[in-house]
């Protein structure tokens, strides 16, 4: 078993609280993915589970025993920062065995165990090479080994892919997940990048201010999210917001008055809301058509983007606002156009003044 478990975490610098009470649990085997804007705390969070930060107040624990003051080393955690920091000096063998030399290991045992990680991580060929004469992805790999050979309860992620390049990223990710898989570990992994966290967590936290918005399973997050700040920052691109009015409420929910006056009924309850508040509406771009027998809205192109199998189209509506709308690649729309888009209430989510999600009488698209 490898848990890690967050008490009431708080962390001040002076006067400044940065994370403001956070309670979390992390499953043995999960891959748990801190997300948040820059400044939102998931760093210092990582670096408290770490040993780098001290905590202020609350309770760390690892496999449920109390860790706020046991040192970084005998935590029995490894971390990958966002820089390799690899030696210059040292081959690619001598990096990833430097941990267990400080630790005593004999010299043939420590080599030993770093060929097995270069086994796991493809490295084998390298093993005689120094850092510069690695590609910025073969780098990266060598400090996850080093990682890899303390074979450590659980692994702390800081950013590690940032340097890379975009292809690189992409390659990486599937080689974290593939690791992840073959590893059964349980990892925590810090990053800004939505994409990164949706495709290799089992569990996101999203943070925002130093404190938890919100902790769910990819699809889970993706489908409900929990306010504005998590459907807004879940997605690429983002959630379409659009301010509009409660007309109606009834047995089949509420009915909201868009700009230019067409109306649509989203199935949510009604205990928040009342006729003549406002609230704002969101739909995913790939839930919105181009459709000219159902229009809700008419609205002018403004950008096109062709990605090849699919087509984004930024359409400016009545009253200012723009929406994404995901076409397929053929779409032929040009600069300028006029474009009927269909906006089906079943998969509209809506948000109360306080940006907080009303929720649906029944749940679509279930994580």
């Amino acid at each position: 078993m490898s848990t890690v478990a967050l008490r009431d975490i708080h962390k001040t610098y002076a006067d400044t609280e940065v994370i403001k009470g956070v309670d979390l649990d992390v499953g043995d085997r999960e891959f748990v993915v801190f997300v948040g804007p820059s400044g939102c705390g998931k760093s210092t969070l990582l670096r408290m589970i770490a040993g780098l930060e001290e905590i202020t107040s609350g309770e760390l624990l690892i496999d449920g025993d109390k860790v706020n003051d046991v040192p970084p080393d005998k935590r029995g955690l490894a971390m990958v920062f966002q820089t390799y920091a690899l030696y210059p000096h040292m081959t690619v063998a001598e990096n990833m065995a430097f941990s267990l030399r400080l630790a005593g290991v004999p010299k043939a045992k420590r080599y030993e165990r770093a060929r097995e990680v270069a086994r796991v991580l493809q490295l084998e060929p390298l093993l005689n090479r120094k850092p510069k004469e690695l590609s910025g992805g073969q780098r990266q790999r060598v400090a996850i080994g080093r990682a890899l050979v303390r074979n450590p309860k659980v692994f702390l992620f800081d950013e590690p892919l940032s340097n890379l390049d975009a292809s690189l990223r992409v390659q990486m990710r599937i080689e974290l997940a593939n690791l992840h898989d073959s590893l059964q570990a349980t990892m925590i992994y810090v990053t800004h990048d939505q994409v990164e966290a949706m495709t290799l967590a089992t569990k996101i936290v999203v943070l925002q201010g130093g404190i938890v918005e919100q902790v769910g399973s990819p699809l889970e997050l993706y489908h409900h999210p929990r306010n504005l700040f998590v459907a807004g920052f879940i997605g690429s691109p983002k959630m379409n917001f659009v301010s509009v009015t409660v007309t109606a409420v009834n047995d089949s929910g509420i009915i909201v008055k868009l700009p230019g006056d067409a109306s649509v009924t989203i199935p949510v309850k009604a205990a928040k809301l009342s006729v003549g508040d406002r609230a704002t509406l969101g739909i995913r771009p790939e839930h919105l058509r181009v459709d000219r027998n159902s229009a809700t809205v008419n609205g002018e192109v403004l950008v096109v983007e062709r990605l090849g199998g699919q087509t984004y189209l930024y359409v400016k509506i009545v009253g200012g606002d723009t929406l994404v709308v995901q076409t397929d690649g053929d779409n032929r729309s040009q600069l300028r156009d006029l474009v009927p888009i269909h906006i089906s209430g079943d998969l509209c989510h809506l948000f109360d003044l306080h940006g907080e999600a009303v929720s649906k009488t029944r749940r679509h698209h279930l994580a």
